[in-house]
């Protein structure tokens, strides 16, 4: 059997279970390559927790070049910008393309609206989450230097559950740091915050927004960002110190602009296999895809995680010439909202739960699943 060049574009949670596994195990008569803009990945679940003090940053991180390197793969550092399917090539920001008889992505997504007046200028986007945690010191330092005259007020743009959750942990670390009085305000251009999620879980965070005494504003769209206010809809101007852009997650360009089968938001069109729509070599999970079987599937590392150990055994199946197995998502998955408190907010089956034991219960599966991969 010739060798096969297999590559991996992007070091997110279902690639690290592949180089783990590889690692012990890997694909015969197989080349591997990674290729990652970064050589260390950060694990969202714990990055409220980084904002509030509760992690320090080494606990985020995976090394991602250190996994590859056991593994016996070589590590590209550059961006993908590209695929070519015709010539089976990853192009690259910074060097050569890279050829490839198989390829997988799990490059995540961006945030919404970065085109937006003043966003690239005067708003801190939470994606790439790794330049998102650099600017987080910044932030505290900014409120400690503010004038005692004026609240120092911060703005959320996105009411998600990562809206939702950096809002609360940001407050909560403002309110342990800055001089001087503290403003949080929630900002969501649809109708209610956590759409999608069950009432009970949203009345709860409502609760806990009135008793922590942080804004929020529903049906109120962003025109401007500037660097001292936002202005909406409406006429209405909202001054501030930092505007964190928290919105919805919408695809990297990489896919469209390669005339891959991608949906309106532009995440590659994946089949049950996984494999891109109309491309038996080519691979996608996590964030960046969308299951053609099941187009509502959330965007949420809960399927990322889930979606590792297939994707490693159908990048084997494919390389040996053997049946590839199908994914299907889970209904419903537990989702855990860190409030910055030292409690979390909890749901499942439509139910909701608060507590200091439901943040014990995050803390222990986020650090669970980062031993796994922690070379340290």
């Amino acid at each position: 059997m010739d060798s096969q060049e297999i590559v991996l574009v992007g070091g997110g949670h279902a690639h690290i279970q592949v180089l783990q596994s590889f690692a012990t195990d890997p694909p015969p008569s197989s080349h591997l390559t990674l290729i990652v803009d970064t050589p260390t990945a950060i694990y969202s679940g714990m990055v409220p927790g980084f904002i509030t003090g509760q992690y320090m940053k080494k606990e985020l991180q995976i090394d991602v070049r250190s996994l590859a390197e056991r593994a016996g793969v070589q590590v590209v550092i550059d961006r993908a910008v590209g695929i070519d399917p015709e010539k089976r090539r990853i192009l690259l920001e910074n060097q050569a393309p890279v050829a490839y008889d198989l390829a997988s992505f799990d490059i995540g997504s961006t945030v919404a609206g970065l085109d937006s007046p003043g966003v690239r200028d005067h708003a801190i986007p939470t994606r790439p989450i790794g330049t998102f945690i650099q600017r987080i010191d910044q932030i505290i330092q900014e409120a400690r230097q503010h004038s005692t005259g004026t609240p120092f007020q911060a703005v959320v743009v996105g009411g998600g559950a990562g809206g939702v959750e950096v809002a609360f942990a940001l407050d909560q670390r403002l309110h342990q740091e800055a001089s001087t009085a503290v403003q949080v305000v929630l900002l969501e251009s649809g109708p209610k915050i956590l759409a999608g999620y069950p009432d009970s879980l949203q009345r709860r965070v409502h609760r806990n927004i009135e008793k922590r005494g942080l804004k929020i504003h529903c049906n109120r769209r962003v025109l401007t960002v500037y660097n001292d206010r936002v202005q909406l809809d409406g006429e209405q101007e909202i001054p501030c110190q930092v505007v964190l852009w928290v919105t919805g997650a919408v695809s990297q360009p990489l896919f469209q602009e390669s005339g891959l089968s991608t949906d309106r938001r532009g995440f590659v069109h994946v089949r049950s296999t996984l494999q891109v729509k109309g491309h038996d070599d080519l691979f996608a999970v996590g964030d960046c895809s969308t299951l053609l079987d099941y187009p509502h599937t959330p965007k949420a590392g809960v399927y990322a995680v889930r979606q590792g150990p297939l994707i490693t055994h159908n990048i084997r199946a494919r390389v040996l010439g053997r049946s590839l197995r199908s994914y299907r998502p889970q209904n419903d998955f537990l989702a855990l909202l860190n409030l910055g408190d030292g409690t979390a907010l909890g749901t499942k089956w439509n139910r909701s739960v608060q507590g200091r034991w439901v943040m014990q219960l995050k803390d222990f599966i986020d650090r669970r699943f980062m031993r796994r991969f922690q070379l340290e």
